[in-house]
C-alpha cells in the first residue's frame, strides 16, 4: 500500500520545490544580459501565453472568463504578482544576487505581520522578536551597499517581499482562488506595464531562449506551486521556504557568475535566516484548509 501525503506535507513538498525553482530567475535574469524591462516584458508575456493555455486545460474555461467569474480579488493578486516580479528583476539587475536573495528570505516575517494585521492569523511574541530581528539582518545587507552603488537594488528587493508576502496573505485568505489566473494576469499586467520602456526585440537568440524558459516553464510552475502550498499552511510557513530560494540562488551566482557575498550579505543573510528558522519552526499550524488543487 503506498502512502500518501498528509495535507501540511503536500503544502511542504510546494513551497520547498516552488522556491527552488524560482531561485532559477536571478541566475537566467543575469545571463540574459538584457535590461530590467526587456526582461520584465518577455517574462511577462510568456507567462501570460503559459497561462492561457494551462488554465483551460484545468478548468475547460478560458483565463479571461474564469477571471471575471473570481472577481476583484483576482485583480489584487495579479498586480501584487506583477509587482513583486518586477521589483525583484529590476533588484536583481541593480544589486548583487545575493543581496536580494537576502532580503527575500525576509519575506517569512513580513508575511507573519501582514496576516497577523490583515486576516487575523495569530503572530507570537517568537515571530516577533524575528521580524525584529530580520530588519536588523536587512539593515546590516542594506548598510554594505551604502557608497557602493547598490543601495537602489536592495531597496527594490524590499518592495518585492512586501508585494509577495501581501499575496501570500491574499491567497490565503482566498484559498480558492485561482492560482494559475491570478500568475496569468500578473504576468499579462508586467507585459503590458514594460511595453512602452522595453525594446523587448532588442534582446538576442540567447536571451531569447533563457526568458521563454524562465517566463513559461520555471518561473510559472515555481509560482503555482508556492500559490498552491498556502492552501496547506499558513502564510508565515509557506515564506518559511524562502531561505531555499536564497541559498540556492546564491550558489548559482557563486558557480556560474563568479560573484562572490560581501561580508555585511553573509553576516545580514545569516542573522536573517537565523530569525526565520526561530520565528517560524515553533509556530503550530492551523488546520489545513480542505481545497482541492
Amino acid at each position: 500500500m503506498k502512502a500518501r501525503l498528509q495535507p501540511h506535507q503536500i503544502g511542504i513538498v510546494l513551497a520547498a520545490s516552488g522556491m527552488l525553482l524560482i531561485s532559477l530567475d536571478s541566475l537566467g535574469i543575469r545571463l540574459t544580459e538584457a535590461s530590467s524591462w526587456d526582461i520584465a516584458f518577455w517574462i511577462g508575456a510568456f507567462t501570460t501565453v503559459a497561462m492561457f493555455v494551462l488554465v483551460p486545460v484545468r478548468t475547460g474555461k478560458s483565463l479571461p472568463v474564469v477571471a471575471r467569474r473570481e472577481g476583484f480579488p483576482i485583480l489584487v493578486s495579479g498586480l501584487l504578482q506583477a509587482a513583486s516580479t518586477t521589483f525583484f528583476i529590476i533588484a536583481i539587475n541593480l544589486t548583487t544576487v545575493a543581496n536580494t536573495v537576502v532580503i527575500v528570505a525576509a519575506s517569512p516575517v513580513v508575511a507573519a505581520l501582514i496576516a497577523h494585521f490583515a486576516i487575523g492569523e495569530r503572530t507570537s511574541i517568537r515571530t516577533w522578536a524575528a521580524i525584529a530581528a530580520s530588519i536588523g539582518g536587512i539593515l546590516i545587507v542594506v548598510a554594505g551597499s551604502i557608497g557602493a552603488g547598490r543601495i537602489e537594488g536592495d531597496l527594490f528587493a524590499v518592495g518585492a517581499i512586501f508585494a509577495f508576502a501581501s499575496n501570500l496573505t491574499l491567497w490565503r485568505r482566498y484559498p480558492a482562488l485561482n492560482r494559475q489566473v491570478a500568475i496569468g494576469l500578473g504576468g499579462l499586467i508586467m507585459a503590458l506595464v514594460a511595453f512602452l520602456p522595453a525594446d523587448p526585440f532588442a534582446v538576442d537568440a540567447r536571451a531569447f531562449l533563457v526568458l521563454a524558459i524562465l517566463g513559461a516553464v520555471t518561473g510559472p510552475a515555481g509560482r503555482v506551486a508556492v500559490a498552491t502550498s498556502t492552501r496547506y499552511l499558513p502564510a508565515a510557513q509557506v515564506s518559511l521556504f524562502a531561505p531555499v530560494e536564497t541559498i540556492a540562488a546564491t550558489t548559482w551566482a557563486w558557480l556560474f557568475l563568479a560573484e562572490t557575498p560581501p561580508q555585511s550579505t553573509i553576516i545580514g543573510g545569516a542573522i536573517v535566516i537565523a530569525a526565520v528558522i526561530v520565528g517560524t519552526t515553533g509556530e503550530q499550524a492551523k488546520e489545513p484548509l480542505s481545497v482541492d488543487v
